[in-house]
């Protein structure tokens, strides 16, 4: 428990205000601005995964610390780490049980993450949030990163193909990245 309050501490402190609300959640009035979605649908999208966290949280035999929950028009993206594919077939089966939910993406891993990985992931996704936030092309407030074992996920919508493939391009170049998962929509 003490290593885990030690490694929070120490990643909290790598971040700078700005980034921590543009990663944590995505829910800050200044992400919108940038959204390419609608601000109805990014009400529904948020007010989605905030349920679903609440069902995985609440589920007595669910070690949900490790999975990340991201929903764009209606659609659930889980990333992250459960211990068995038991507990993967029923975090998904909860994600379809709530009302708004087109679909389920699951891009969840069997095990637990090192603490080392962890902290790894926290540092690459915190350097390609930082590097979209600083682009002029690209809004760093519509792209939501996540990292699992070096392997980045880019969630979300954004205005051209320019801007997605320029969203890549800023990924590829950061250190300790493995692979991309390039799961951004463009807005015609």
């Amino acid at each position: 428990m003490l290593n885990r309050i030690l490694l929070l501490i120490i990643c909290i402190g790598m971040l700078s205000s700005c980034v921590t609300t543009a990663i944590v959640g995505g829910t800050a009035a200044g992400s919108m601005a940038h959204d390419e979605r609608t601000v109805g649908q990014h009400i529904d999208d948020v007010a989605i995964a905030s349920r679903i966290d609440a069902l995985l949280i609440a589920e007595k035999e669910m070690p949900s610390r490790w999975v990340s929950v991201e929903v764009i028009e209606n659609v659930v993206w889980l990333t992250g780490y459960l211990p068995s594919q038991k507990h993967i077939d029923r975090a998904v089966h909860i994600c379809r049980t709530v009302t708004g939910v087109r679909d389920v993406k699951s891009e969840l891993h069997i095990g637990e993450p090192s603490t080392g990985s962890l902290f790894s992931d926290s540092w690459i996704t915190t350097k390609i949030k930082s590097a979209l936030l600083d682009d002029k092309v690209v809004s760093g407030f519509s792209i939501h990163v996540e990292t699992v074992d070096g392997r980045v996920y880019l969630q979300g919508i954004v205005g051209s193909s320019e801007q997605r493939y320029r969203a890549k391009d800023i990924a590829r170049n950061i250190s300790g990245v493995t692979a991309i998962v390039d799961l951004l929509q463009v807005r015609h």
